[in-house]
């Protein structure tokens, strides 16, 4: 049986046409089927050119985790892959890789693979990209990794749980969190390689994390000190920036390092913003 990919779109030509190409070009057949929010822009038409099964999703009805819930039950097969429209395979065996992650053992629940910035990225970006994902060390720090951008996930271990649909951020952490929490394992793959970074705003990082924040305070189980002004918000802040002079000294970026605390100082304000949002949800 071969293995179904998703693509979820909205909006994103030209770079969807390149993933797209890239995708028809893997080395291990499958089946695609693609997820479109109303995309006004092209992109549907070139979705049309390499499959017929495109599903729309009306504008004003997006929201994650149903919309997962709907690729799950239209595809089949014990293993699914998410793949966004924005995430470009960088090697004809980006999928067969992937599908590798999960070898013999039942208890995976889910693998991810590593995703690189694009050469236009903003080196603080870029950084967090790479910070996220590279060799994988950066995630055993961490209270729980994964994405959904470059994914697979077992049908089993979904049909015994499906994605939150009240969630507008984050659902795919808080299904895998989930999972972990069953027992589950989630590998990551990082010779299975995508393409895919963001030049964010000030105002639409500050939104991302805000959202993020808010999930996060929902799906995790927090103590007093860890949802502490200090603990959760200002000594992350105080690493980040050296984090970022260090990189950006190393590399002779001098208007990355000055921008550094703009861009972070956002960053804080809208996770703060939105985990005590989420906490005080959590708590009603």
């Amino acid at each position: 049986m071969k293995p179904f990919v998703i693509v979820r779109s909205h909006n994103d030509m030209p770079v969807i046409s390149e993933t797209l190409l890239k995708l028809s070009e893997q080395s291990l057949p499958f089946e695609l089927l693609c997820l479109d929010n109303e995309s006004t822009d092209g992109t549907v038409d070139e979705l049309k050119k390499y499959s017929s099964r495109i599903v729309n999703i009306p504008r004003g009805t997006y929201i994650p985790g149903r919309v997962l819930n709907l690729g799950m039950e239209l595809s089949s097969g014990p293993h699914v892959v998410f793949l966004n429209s924005d995430c470009t395979p960088q090697n004809r065996d980006w999928l067969e890789k992937l599908l590798l992650g999960f070898g013999e053992n039942p208890k995976i629940a889910a693998v991810f693979g590593r995703q690189i910035p694009r050469p236009d990225c903003k080196p603080l970006f870029a950084k967090d990209t790479e910070d996220t994902y590279g060799d994988g060390n950066r995630q055993k720090c961490w209270k729980h990794c994964f994405s959904m951008a470059s994914s697979a996930i077992s049908r089993s271990v979904w049909e015994e749980s499906r994605f939150d649909e009240n969630l507008k951020y984050s659902e795919d952490i808080d299904w895998t969190w989930r999972a972990r929490q069953r027992g589950y394992l989630i590998k990551y793959v990082p010779d299975s390689i995508v393409m895919h970074s963001h030049n964010y705003t000030l105002k639409q990082f500050h939104k991302r994390h805000c959202g993020e924040g808010r999930a996060e305070a929902a799906i995790f189980e927090w103590s007093s000190w860890e949802t502490s002004f200090l603990r959760y918000s200002l000594a992350p802040f105080a690493r980040q920036i050296l984090s970022d002079w260090k990189y950006c000294m190393k590399n002779g970026l001098i208007m990355g390092a000055l921008s550094s605390p703009v861009i972070r100082l956002s960053q804080l304000l809208g996770r703060r913003k939105g985990f005590k949002e989420g906490l005080r949800e959590k708590t009603q």
